[in-house]
């Protein structure tokens, strides 16, 4: 067949992650254009720019039966994203929850606006020398807006980011392949006020989910080899952190690449990923 000269730019519409998995690597194998790598020496790869949309994914399986590493691999990638990952201990160059939760506050040294640079400090009440939770930030600023209540429930600051200019682009690798998450609130959680007959007291109980989606860029992907582990740490993880917390119902995610990418040497296996057969009790609403 007539490969591309360019990496087409695909949109894929899926059910669930394995659903999604499948139809990337499938699309990729069939449809991308061969791109030149060099990891010490040339090596090939099939080529796409992916815009992914997962309409249920907490779906199970999350994890598609046909994934090189399998479930016993996930299990310990997961633990990557828990906060207290010694990923130092484990030889690791950089970690994404690192960068999420101890992103390093902007140094003001060569600032020509101090003001400018350092208003944060002053509403959040950080040193000079301290990190960024940015995880912490976004969810409590998510409870304030709820707790307010109102008609404007999406913002489009809810943003976290992983990239360090004054690191990542001095390196030769090893930077991280995920850039940016956003968030989007779309339904508050509701509540009902409920009087207890022994005590006569009120209290509220909740009635109904809010609804609550994310979008995730990542500037390169091993399609074949992570994808799919790598959708369900960060599924699970801001499940934990940011919507649970704030009784939000994740409905929808949007994945973005820049270069998703399956190696040559993966080809013949990423061939055998066949389309997952989803239990129709399991989709209903």
């Amino acid at each position: 067949m007539n490969r591309p000269k360019y990496p087409p730019t695909k949109h894929i519409t899926a059910t669930g992650f394995a659903d999604a998995y499948y139809k990337l690597v499938s699309t990729c194998l069939k449809e991308g254009a061969v791109k030149k790598r060099f990891y010490g020496k040339p090596v090939n790869t099939y080529d796409i720019v992916s815009l992914t949309e997962i309409n249920k994914p907490m779906l199970e399986p999350m994890l598609h039966p046909n994934f090189p590493t399998k479930e016993l691999h996930l299990k310990e990638y997961e633990k990557q994203w828990e906060r207290d990952y010694d990923w130092k201990k484990q030889g690791f160059e950089y970690n994404y929850m690192d960068r999420l939760v101890n992103y390093p506050q902007a140094s003001t040294s060569y600032a020509l606006d101090w003001e400018y640079y350092n208003k944060a400090s002053e509403v959040l009440e950080i040193d000079d020398d301290e990190f960024i939770d940015q995880l912490k930030i976004i969810s409590e600023n998510i409870t304030k807006r709820i707790e307010k209540g109102g008609e404007c429930l999406v913002s489009n600051r809810d943003q976290v980011i992983t990239w360090i200019p004054d690191r990542d682009m001095f390196v030769s690798e090893d930077q991280p392949c995920m850039q940016r998450i956003q968030f989007f609130i779309y339904e508050y959680p509701e509540w009902k006020k409920v009087i207890t007959s022994s005590k006569n007291c009120e209290k509220y109980e909740l009635c109904k989910m809010g609804k609550a989606e994310f979008h995730v860029s990542w500037r390169s992907r091993d399609g074949y080899a992570a994808w799919n582990s790598n959708m369900i740490g960060l599924t699970k993880m801001l499940n934990k952190e940011i919507f649970e917390p704030n009784n939000l119902e994740l409905i929808r995610v949007i994945d973005f690449c820049n270069s998703f990418h399956i190696y040559e040497g993966d080809w013949d296996d990423a061939d055998k990923v066949k389309p997952v057969q989803m239990n129709p009790q399991t989709m209903r609403h």
